[in-house]
């Protein structure tokens, strides 16, 4: 394969969800192979604990190049973490009668929509195309939780990050460091372009010229500011036709790679059945630095929090003692968002 086409594939394939649009990834190729090397601070923030969500936006990154190479008659052997501290994966690619998927024409179309969703229940037919895509990576599996009652109740658990964010410094300063005011600044920086956030203008104005300042959140706090941004976060997240999680039964740096990928495909078909869809999957993250005892940048009472709201996700869907949410999303039908997040050119070296 020539070097212009594996090039061709990985400008596309970087549009790949990843936290706060951070895109910790750079490549190497030679010949018909591609080295993918993990750019650890890329994504720093105390979410990506043990560089695991950039794991799983590493497996997204692969499964489109998976998939954009099958389009032109490639297939791609993908070995995760092949023993280099931070090489994620090498593809080797190999020549083979075209497989042409019909994710292939929504790579560069999938995109996060933070908008509030029809009030429509989720189509059985597209429940079962989603579930389906999961399936290739068993035991990997997506759940639902559907039903205004139940999803409003789980957002109000998922909500409680926003609480924590207005209350943490370091939660706080890192969402501001990577939130990019402007287009301009965004095409130069990846980060969090505050339209793909989708406030009215009075709330991007306060975010950009109050919030963003510790000494005035932590003021404004004192008069409910960490209570009225979950309630109203919630009942974005309630506008939803279901909350979906992927789930995994171990967590192995190799269970959040595939993750990954099954998630992208689930991303990828959604798209292609008109969804929107936005991640919205903090708490468990957060749950896994208690379980580790890593937590002295959390207060008592935000430990508690995070507990708690971990036991309500795990009795929601489901999820018994051996098995991990890997991503929590929201889902629904709506049309396009407002803006998308920017893409940096892949960063790559021939070798």
């Amino acid at each position: 394969m020539k070097t212009d086409d594996i090039r061709r594939i990985l400008e596309m394939a970087v549009n790949a969800p990843s936290g706060d649009n951070s895109q910790p990834w750079r490549f190497e190729i030679s010949d018909d192979r591609i080295s993918i090397y993990n750019v650890p601070e890329g994504d720093a923030t105390l979410y990506n604990f043990r560089q695991r969500g950039s794991y799983l936006s590493h497996g997204a990154l692969v499964e489109n190049i998976c998939i954009l190479a099958a389009a032109v008659g490639y297939s791609a052997s993908v070995t995760p973490f092949p023993g280099d501290r931070e090489k994620t994966a090498e593809i080797a690619l190999s020549r083979t009668e075209e497989d042409f998927s019909d994710l292939s024409r929504v790579v560069s179309d999938r995109t996060t929509n933070r908008k509030p969703y029809e009030p429509r229940a989720l189509d059985a037919v597209h429940r079962d195309a989603l579930t389906q895509e999961v399936a290739r990576f068993a035991p990997i599996c997506v759940r639902f939780v559907e039903g205004s009652e139940s999803v409003g109740e789980l957002s109000d658990t998922l909500s409680i990050n926003e609480r924590i964010l207005m209350e943490n410094r370091s939660l706080h300063d890192f969402l501001f460091d990577m939130i990019r005011w402007t287009e301009a600044e965004e095409q130069m920086r990846p980060g969090l372009y505050i339209r793909t956030m989708e406030f009215p203008l009075p709330v991007r104005l306060m975010l950009r010229f109050v919030i963003r300042h510790w000494h005035l959140t932590r003021l404004l706090n004192a008069f409910g500011l960490s209570h009225t941004i979950p309630r109203q976060s919630s009942a974005g997240y309630a506008a939803s036709s279901a909350i979906g999680a992927i789930i995994m039964t171990g967590e192995r740096n190799e269970d959040f790679f595939n993750a990954g990928r099954a998630f992208e495909r689930l991303w990828l078909r959604a798209t292609t059945l008109g969804l929107s869809l936005q991640p919205v999957t903090a708490l468990p993250y957060l749950e896994q630095r208690l379980r580790s005892g890593q937590t002295e940048t959390l207060s008592d009472a935000h430990k508690e929090l995070v507990r708690i709201a971990n036991r309500h996700i795990h009795e929601l869907f489901a999820i018994t003692a051996n098995e991990h949410a890997a991503m929590i999303f929201r889902i629904g039908y709506d049309g396009r968002p407002t803006a998308r997040s920017h893409k940096l050119p892949p960063r790559i070296t021939s070798v």
